[in-house]
């Protein structure tokens, strides 16, 4: 055992840092754990710290008969392997036993002088002579010799390790994350910086999708974006997020392709948390840590809590292979990783369910049922209004009013009216479903509904922001009394507005029209469609004929004034799946198209809103609820003209009503062409409205009292000073929010409730700003699935597409008949072809040359190919490879 000792000693120790080093995991896994408690934690430890005491039992067993094989081998070679602690009877004993072994003999014989008789007879006793007395002295040189080097080995061994610790340490001090500056403190800097020599930079953090590394934050300039350069640079902030960077020194700036120096600069604020910070992605076991690694590259490795883990994946992660989890990120404290919990085990991998699933909860949709308890505040459903209920509104029940919504459409909130006045103007109304009467401000349901914060429309179901039981009671259909909040306006033949007033109304639709209705009606004045559109009332066929007809001529001259006003409008083509009611299989797909019908009552909600921003901006300045879309990226929108401009196509950008403009003369040229090169321009405007709308900014909800300057709150597309949302509160609660603040104004009697401020305000903003992104993404993202799926039934599609980009690596495209935008690689094609990329005169060119054939393709912006789209073999996306030009395509 002796011969063991400092094995033994070692082994303790390595026990002893072990443990200390399974508590340090345990401590850092568990930070930041919200609602958690500690006991398992603690049983975490326990279990670990078991685990390495019989895996060290395990290596001692195994180092100990090492040790003796050691020993045995230096003997024989002469060679002590005995520490200094080693007693000098134990190496006797040890020659003892080894000293009539052959090798040692021989070893022996060489270095001794002629043995005598008398001193192999005592070799032969066991006895040991003087020669064996030397040749101890000499092990015990050796051993001291040995243990010397050793130490001096061992020294330098911990001043190595020493020096790689603290290098170590070194680079984990660069790997921590920048300090963050205070909201209060930043707002000051803003502020106070001039806008020629800006040190900060305010805007949404966009991240690359294809190398997570690069993040970028507009500047309100000429400039290139800010360049954020990886995780600790982007200091816990997200896709989407509204942050704050600080420009770093240019020894930092990074060189671009241009050969110019590019700003780069470092997150120290987030003003504006908007991603839900939630992933959805399979688990992977590196050692005793559990990482999930999220689909979208944008999210970072979220290390997993343990006790959150199902609780066979510990003893066997292998079942766990390809099934898809979500994860809530709790805290991010090193750049490397994330620290989050398990929420949910969704199911298999491409399970069309399993990935519907995925899409809600990565987007943070709430899709639960409201509890039955904040229901019982609603009245019962067949309400019967009271004299209080419609005291001091005004009575339109004998009016032709009517909606026009999609033919789908359940919860209608906007309904209109026009008739002519006795001096030949027209009174136009706008009536709104007045969800404030029943939803009570700061009620346990309007904090729920103000949580949900809007409508989420998928391509396979709804998920209101209203309870079911407030949807039907509010939504304005045909042949039942419902209250209204009215923008009433006097207008000329040629849509010159007279005067405006609001109104608390009682309306009684006579019909509930279909855009397709209305159009037939616009298209043909002696078409009505008495077989499909049932009327309520006595109202007769013509008179809603003839109040449609006048929507549409004020409609048309309101939009011609707006447009000439300087406003813009970028059309980009909308994919709708239809899909089968009973097997919820996806059937077909097709365009959303904007037609006459769309476009009139879009010009009257519109009015709506703007009427009502500029009357709360008047009247409540302090804390009005307004939207707002910012100035787009000059730097962008110039690259997008400089490009185009080498086509021929000339955008003029000094303002948006020059841009649209430009836009709206090459709609113009598409018409007119013959058929043949009519599609082929109306792909062309494709690829021209995407890159503009590249450039613009995302359209936000602002509190009026946290902005320097009323330019500052002015919507750009609009291009009117002020804008907010009124007209649609069954599906959004800023509309709810504007309906309350528009009734205070107008009532003597009504007043806000004491914690209404800007800063309540402010952050109801927030939340909707951060809800309307996630049921955006969503919505996209489920389309998307259902067109994947369609194609997966039926088998890979040959199409047509346009180039929208050119990189080395790859093409952006716009399939010609859906809309979708997609990335093609050219690596999928490179043992067909050669590949050539160039970028002379500033126009990005991929020439391709296909073997076989030896036929040249030169791609650039603007080119028609054919694509092969398919399902991806282990993802739920499409997956498109470019087909040889020239051959027989059946598109």
């Amino acid at each position: 055992m002796s011969n063991n000792i400092p094995r033994i000693t070692k082994l303790k120790k390595q026990r002893h840092r072990n443990r200390y080093r399974n508590k340090n995991i345990n401590e850092e896994e568990c930070l930041d754990i919200e609602s958690t408690s500690a006991e398992p934690v603690k049983q975490t430890v326990k279990s670990q710290t078991t685990h390495t005491r019989r895996k060290s039992k395990t290596i001692k067993t195994v180092q100990e008969n090492d040790l003796k094989k050691c020993i045995q081998t230096m003997i024989e070679s002469c060679i002590s392997p005995i520490c200094d602690r080693t007693p000098d009877s134990t190496i006797k004993q040890d020659i003892k036993k080894t000293d009539t072994r052959s090798n040692f003999c021989s070893s022996f014989q060489k270095e001794s002088a002629k043995p005598t008789k008398k001193a192999k007879a005592q070799l032969a006793k066991g006895n040991t002579d003087i020669s064996n007395k030397k040749k101890i002295n000499d092990i015990k040189q050796n051993r001291d010799k040995l243990t010397v080097e050793k130490a001096n080995n061992s020294f330098a061994s911990r001043e190595q390790k020493c020096i790689k610790k603290s290098k170590k340490h070194e680079k984990n001090l660069k790997e921590e994350f920048p300090e963050s500056i205070p909201l209060p403190e930043i707002q000051k800097i803003l502020e106070s910086q001039k806008s020629t020599n800006l040190k900060y930079v305010e805007g949404h953090l966009r991240i690359n999708h294809k190398y997570f590394k690069h993040a970028y934050v507009g500047m309100s300039n000429k400039e290139n974006d800010l360049l954020i350069i990886g995780l600790r640079d982007r200091n816990r902030a997200f896709d989407g997020d509204l942050v704050v960077a600080s420009i770093n020194e240019e020894e930092k700036w990074q060189k671009g392709s241009n050969g110019k120096k590019q700003k780069t600069g470092t997150i120290v604020c987030i003003l504006e948390k908007i991603h839900p910070r939630k992933a959805v992605g399979c688990l992977k076991k590196v050692g005793t840590t559990v990482l999930l690694q999220p689909r979208d590259s944008r999210i970072p490795l979220i290390t997993i809590y343990p006790e959150s883990l199902p609780p066979m994946y510990r003893k066997t992660p292998s079942l766990f292979e390809g099934v898809l989890f979500l994860a809530k990120i709790k805290s991010w404290n090193k750049p490397w990783s994330a620290l989050g919990k398990i929420e949910h085990m969704l199911g298999t991998l491409g399970d069309i369910e399993v990935e519907l699933n995925a899409i809600l909860l990565q987007n943070d949709i709430n899709t639960e049922p409201f509890n039955d308890e904040l229901l019982k505040e609603l009245p019962p459903a067949e309400n019967i209004f009271t004299s209080t209920d419609i005291k001091e509104r005004e009575d339109w029940r004998h009016h032709c009013v009517f909606t026009i919504d999609p033919a789908t459409a359940v919860d209608l909130d906007d309904a209109v009216s026009c008739t002519v006045m006795t001096n030949g103007n027209y009174e136009v109304a706008v009536h709104i479903a007045d969800v404030t009467h029943y939803l009570k401000s700061y009620s346990p349901l309007d904090k729920e509904v103000a949580k949900r914060a809007t409508t989420v429309y998928l391509a396979n179901h709804v998920y209101p922001m209203l309870p079911d039981q407030l949807c039907k009671m509010c939504s304005l259909l045909p042949g039942q009394d419902k209250l209204t909040f009215s923008v009433i306006w006097e207008m000329t033949p040629e849509a010159e507005i007279i005067k405006h007033r609001f109104a608390k109304t009682i309306i009684n639709s006579c019909c509930q029209m279909a855009y397709e209705q209305a159009q037939m009606i616009i298209e043909d004045s002696e078409c009505f469609p008495n077989d499909t559109l049932e009327i309520k009332g006595n109202f007769k066929p013509s008179i809603i004929r003839k109040v449609v007809e006048d929507l549409f001529k004020l409609s048309e001259k309101m939009r011609l004034k707006r447009f000439a006003d300087g406003a813009l409008r970028i059309d980009q083509p909308k994919l709708h799946v239809v899909i089968d009611k009973e097997s919820g299989l996806p059937l077909s797909y097709n365009i959303s198209e904007q037609k006459d019908s769309n476009r009139l009552i879009e010009e009257f909600m519109l009015l709506a809103n703007m009427t009502v921003a500029t009357h709360l901006y008047k009247t409540v300045p302090q804390y009005a609820l307004l939207r707002n879309h910012r100035i787009p990226s000059e730097r962008v929108l110039t690259m997008t003209q400089n490009i185009l401009q080498k086509f021929g196509i000339h955008l003029d950008i000094g303002s948006s009503g020059d841009l649209y403009a430009s836009i709206r003369r090459y709609e113009t040229y598409a018409e007119l062409q013959s058929e043949e090169y009519m599609y082929l321009a109306k792909y062309r405007l494709m690829v021209i409205n995407n890159l503009c709308s590249k450039a613009m900014a995302r359209a936000t909800y602002n509190c009026s009292a946290n902005v320097e300057t009323t330019e500052d709150l002015r919507h750009y597309a609009l291009n009117v000073p002020f804008y907010t949302h009124f007209t649609s509160p069954i599906r959004r609660y800023p509309d709810i929010v504007v309906h309350r603040l528009l009734r205070y104004t107008l009532f003597t009697d009504v007043e806000l409730p004491q914690s209404w401020n800007s800063e309540l305000c402010s952050k109801i903003a927030k939340n909707c700003n951060s809800r309307k992104y996630c049921a955006k993404i969503a919505e996209e993202q489920s389309r998307e699935l259902y067109f994947t799926y369609l194609i997966d039934i039926n088998g890979p599609m040959t199409v047509v597409a346009i180039v929208c980009d050119v990189k080395e690596q790859s093409i952006e495209v716009i399939l010609c008949d859906t809309g979708i935008k997609l990335k093609v690689y050219v690596s999928e094609i490179k043992d067909k072809t050669s590949i050539e990329f160039t970028n002379e005169y500033s126009v990005p060119t991929l020439t391709v040359t296909w073997k076989v054939s030896n036929v040249t393709q030169v791609i650039t912006v603007f080119t028609i190919v054919h694509l092969r789209i398919e399902k991806h073999a282990d993802l739920f996306r499409l997956n498109a490879v470019l087909l040889e030009p020239n051959q027989d395509h059946d598109c």
